[in-house]
């Protein structure tokens, strides 16, 4: 069965188009619930990593539809050779600080610090994201409609 990773830096909509996927009958899991762990870096400061052995569980389970996963952590390429695609989603920069600082349903992205560190992954991470990844979607212009149609269509048809 198909197993599809959706990628992308804050505010790109990726919970948005995960509950999407869901609502048209797939198996979806945000890694932000439960698969991943804090650990701490050498300057004493701390780093959401993916769970590797919980990843690992899931993705052995047998399952009837497929499994969107979607997250965004430091350690998620050592699993690509077990997704079907590693889908990107990419925002414009002034649209991804707006939906953070909108959003009501994580607390992530509100704080200075924690925009300047969205910031920093945009020009750090995002071409590490662009260039490990099957497909990107632009998701600034889009309904969610059109993204989860767009996904459907590649992948899940």
């Amino acid at each position: 069965m198909t197993v599809i990773y959706i990628t992308g830096l804050s505010g790109t909509g990726k919970t948005a188009v995960l509950n999407e996927l869901e609502r048209a009958g797939m198996e979806t899991v945000d890694t932000d619930m439960g698969y991943t762990e804090q650990v701490p870096l050498e300057d004493d400061g701390r780093e959401w990593l993916l769970n590797e052995e919980k990843l690992e569980a899931l993705l052995n389970r047998e399952r009837n539809v497929p499994l969107i996963i979607s997250g965004c952590c430091r350690n998620q390429g050592k699993f690509y050779d077990r997704f079907d695609a590693v889908i990107l989603l990419r925002a414009e920069p002034d649209v991804m600080m707006k939906r953070v600082a909108e959003r009501t349903n994580n607390p992530y992205g509100k704080s200075q610090a924690e925009q300047a560190e969205i910031r920093e992954s945009i020009t750090e991470v995002l071409p590490l994201l662009e260039k490990s990844s099957d497909f990107i979607v632009d998701t600034d212009r889009k309904t969610l409609a059109d993204i989860r149609s767009e996904i459907m269509k590649k992948y899940l048809s």
